[in-house]
């Protein structure tokens, strides 16, 4: 059976564990998508992680080994995070994503959800997507420990953006390298982005 490895291009995105802020450009790539509301405590965000991650593993399991014979490790969760205080009460919005490798197509995403219903029909598949994003030139930085704390690394961020002389997007595309619920605050770690507004 054949292993596939991120591809050079992809380490930084995925592996970098640089402290300062730096500029990435982040490609096209498709993703298992699920939009959702509400604080990670809630349900619908739970929901989330488990569909996403079944999903994931299905595909890998039951489709792309298979019928490509292949085999490769499952991406982490990333979310996009749009967060409103306008009210004087953070409201959470957020799109949380897993990124398929090159060779999962749109068929094999359907034949997986197909799959997934058979197994867990109780789930509400209405709010998961698979999608093309690219993302294009973000800022990257990496983080370490409370999550509660990502303010800090974010502000560091857009400074450095704004040093360049770049405006950037006000909120983060977050990748989450470990599980939260296996995994002392204090070694938890995250590759955070926030994405440069081009003119």
């Amino acid at each position: 059976m054949d292993k596939y490895e991120l591809d050079d291009n992809l380490k930084d995105l995925y592996k970098s564990t640089k402290k300062e802020p730096f500029f990435v450009n982040v490609p096209s790539m498709n993703y298992i998508t699920y939009n959702g509301v509400g604080h990670p405590s809630e349900n619908d965000f739970q929901m989330a992680c488990e569909v996403l991650f079944s999903l994931s593993y299905i595909i890998k399991f039951k489709i792309v080994r298979n019928k490509l014979n292949m085999d490769y490790k499952v991406n982490p969760m990333e979310i996009d995070w749009f967060l409103d205080k306008t009210t004087g009460k953070t409201t959470f919005t957020w799109l949380m994503m897993i990124m398929q490798p090159h060779f999962v197509t749109k068929k094999m995403y359907n034949d997986g959800i197909l799959l997934a219903k058979e197994t867990k029909p109780e789930i509400n598949y209405e709010k998961v997507a698979f999608e093309t994003k690219k993302y294009g030139k973000c800022i990257q930085c990496f983080h370490t420990g409370d999550y509660n704390k990502m303010n800090d690394t974010m502000y560091k961020m857009l400074n450095f953006g704004k040093e360049h002389g770049y405006e950037t997007e006000p909120f983060t595309h977050d990748v989450y390298l470990n599980d939260s619920r296996k995994t002392k605050v204090e070694n938890l770690k995250t590759i955070m982005r926030v994405k440069v507004i081009e003119k």
